[in-house]
């Protein structure tokens, strides 16, 4: 159901009100950040300016520059006549996005084992330890952040600038967005832990073209899964149809 506009009953909210203002900006654009990555803001769905202001309870030229923002992320698109959108999901962007990550992370593996050293190797753990404690507990929204979070870290520890935004300006998000469309696929999760202990394992060994291997194999089996699962489903063509897809999760924060 849509929210209402300005003066109308709010029937369902898609952001929380801003209660701390670092910057007004910063503040709206990590509001509807999170909206869009625990799903109340599913992949397609129409960003109506007015009545995101409304419910953050700030006006529309922050958040207007908010939306600029995540634009620059990946994670809202502008359609034709200035409509802002969030980023889609389809066949196509799961491909773009797996096989960049594919070409990226090999990279980056690299550069972790070359430069990270045992420091590095034990913030990889420490987040590691998170998503086996949430997958333990059978939050599967909660591993899918962690298992984007595991991957984030990589790159902050390959120290490599334009890797790192490459990173987050063009997969981060989308990949976060792929894992709300997909949420559902029948995927035991204590197999993500696995996959990212033997990736670890690897890197603490130091030994790259193993770690290397471990990276692509998972990123292959991610990529099949998120095809597979677009494919069992119809796939719709309207924004109705892709917010009814992440509709149902709830806010989660890693």
């Amino acid at each position: 159901m849509t929210v209402g506009r300005a003066g109308s009953k709010v029937a369902r909210r898609s952001v929380d009100p801003i209660t701390s203002r670092p910057t007004l900006v910063t503040s709206a654009a990590q509001a509807v950040r999170e909206s869009i990555y625990d799903g109340r803001l599913g992949p397609g769905e129409r960003l109506v300016e007015a009545d995101l202001a409304q419910q953050l309870g700030i006006s529309r030229a922050p958040l207007r520059e908010a939306l600029h923002q995540l634009g620059k992320e990946g994670l809202v698109v502008t359609v034709p006549r200035h409509s802002k959108r969030v980023q889609d999901v389809d066949s196509t962007s799961v491909d773009e996005v797996y096989s960049l990550r594919k070409i990226l992370e090999a990279y980056a593996v690299e550069r972790v084992i070359a430069m990270a050293g045992k420091d590095g190797v034990n913030q990889l753990r420490q987040v590691l330890a998170e998503m086996r404690q949430a997958a333990a507990a059978g939050n599967r929204e909660l591993t899918a952040r962690l298992d984007v979070a595991f991957h984030s870290k990589l790159y902050d520890l390959a120290q490599h600038s334009l890797l790192e935004r490459a990173w987050y300006e063009n997969i981060a998000g989308k990949l976060q967005i792929v894992f709300n469309a997909t949420r559902h696929a029948d995927l035991a999760l204590k197999e993500p832990v696995q996959k990212h202990e033997l990736i670890v394992r690897a890197i603490a060994s130091r030994n790259v073209e193993r770690a290397q291997d471990l990276v692509a194999r998972h990123i292959d089996d991610a990529w099949r899964r998120a095809q597979s699962t677009l494919k069992g489903r119809a796939e719709p063509s309207s924004a109705l149809g892709l917010r009814q897809v992440a509709q149902s999760s709830r806010r989660v924060t890693p």
